[in-house]
């Protein structure tokens, strides 16, 4: 090991010694400490003053900068939330306005419009109450845009949105009107928010064609009620329950009891050769019916104890005339059964409504006459409620003209009774 010496002295010293025993210095050379600068620490202090009002100056701009409006998009509904509250914006139907429906599937007939309102509903998402009236006064416009089926032959149309009293918690209604031949268009409820905000709620409709097929008797055996029911167990076979059915009657009169497999359209005969009469009873009530029975021209005689018409599932008779059953036309189950234009004669009951389920088809059961009936109109039960309207009805010789047995609304204001 080296000797250590005194850098001063020159004396030699004992290992690790911090002084010298002869010159009593210290052995290890001093660090000069360099005096503050007061230049630096100014540095210092304005940089640190310079973050902090940049930061400020963030913060500030942070806090008043410009809103940049967004836009939402959804399929069937878009949750939006503003001033602490979240909202449901939907597409949706009346019974349950809390389920969007982005998907709607309807039928069309190829020359034919049809007309279907598309509801848009706001809901408060945290209770699923009505929210629109707390969010209208944020909405600057409500407009309907349509995206048609470029594959398409035709086009759908839309009105613009408007408050139908026919859906009074509905934010807003647009009718749509499609034919059989518009495909798969898209309907999009566009909101513009005053704070610039764009939001859309698409709704997808899918139309399928329908298909009618006419059953004439010059081409097709229905001379009896024989062959009549049998014409219909076939035609049923032959097409999709979504398509139409037509069977234009011959002149004849039927003896005994047709049932309708199917929902269809039975025309009598009308140009001028005959009428067609059926002598006995015709019942709408198959198992399943896509579309209303519709019963045009046709006479229905009966033997006092029997019932002309009667109908479980939606069904109009027009122009048709019911004498002599005990009971002319029974609307019973989920059945809206209507007369229009026709004629009650001489039946213990002429028209008699004890359904229990369903919605109305048509409320306005105009222009018929009841004479000599002992009832002419009993109303046992009705499936919802309503206002039914005799509007140029006419009631004579009856023992009761309406007998009111469920406290039905009537609007009679515009009935004859004499």
């Amino acid at each position: 090991m080296d000797q250590q010496i005194c850098p001063l002295c020159g004396a030699n010293l004992p290992e690790n010694a911090a002084f010298c025993p002869h010159c009593a210095q210290c052995t290890h050379p001093r660090k000069e400490v360099a005096a503050p600068s007061p230049l630096r620490n100014k540095l210092l202090l304005g940089l640190l003053a310079l973050v902090v009002v940049i930061a400020a100056g963030v913060g500030i701009w942070y806090a008043n900068r410009p809103y940049v409006p967004q836009e939402f998009d959804g399929v069937g509904e878009v949750y939006y939330e503003t001033g602490g509250k979240t909202y449901q914006l939907l597409v949706a139907w009346p019974a349950d306005r809390c389920q969007a429906a982005p998907d709607i599937y309807q039928h069309g007939r190829e020359d034919d419009l049809t007309r279907w309102p598309s509801r848009f509903y706001v809901n408060d998402a945290a209770n699923g109450a009505d929210g629109w009236r707390s969010f209208e006064p944020l909405v600057e416009a409500v407009t309907v845009e349509v995206v048609q089926d470029e594959a398409a032959a035709h086009t759908l149309t839309a009105s613009e949105p408007s408050h139908d009293e026919n859906y009074p918690d509905v934010a807003g209604t647009s009718y749509l009107e499609f034919d059989g031949l518009c495909g798969e268009p898209q309907v999009v409820w566009v909101i513009q928010m005053k704070n610039g905000d764009v939001i859309r709620v698409r709704q997808n409709i899918h139309v399928t064609l329908i298909h009618t097929y006419t059953y004439d008797w010059h081409d097709y055996s229905m001379d009896t009620v024989e062959e009549l029911q049998a014409l219909l167990e076939r035609a049923v076979t032959e097409v999709k329950p979504e398509d139409e059915l037509i069977f234009n009657l011959p002149p004849v009169t039927y003896e005994g009891t047709l049932t309708l497999p199917t929902t269809c359209t039975l025309r009598g005969c009308s140009d001028g050769s005959g009428r067609t009469v059926f002598a006995g009873s015709v019942m709408a009530t198959p198992k399943q019916g896509y579309w209303l029975n519709y019963l045009f021209d046709i006479d229905f005689v009966g033997s006092g104890t029997n019932v002309g018409l009667s109908a479980s599932i939606n069904t109009m008779a027009i122009g048709c005339t019911f004498t002599g059953y005990k009971t002319g036309i029974l609307s019973y189950g989920s059945a809206w059964t209507a007369p229009i234009g026709c004629t009650f004669t001489e039946n213990e009951v002429g028209f008699h409504f004890n359904s229990v389920d369903g919605g109305v088809t048509r409320a306005l059961f105009d222009n018929n006459v009841f004479t000599g009936n002992s009832t002419a109109v009993l109303l046992e039960n009705m499936p919802t409620d309503g206002t039914l309207y005799f509007d140029g009805s006419v009631f004579s010789g009856n023992g009761t003209d309406i007998d009111n047995r469920c406290g039905y609304d009537v609007d009679i204001s515009k009935a004859v009774f004499e």
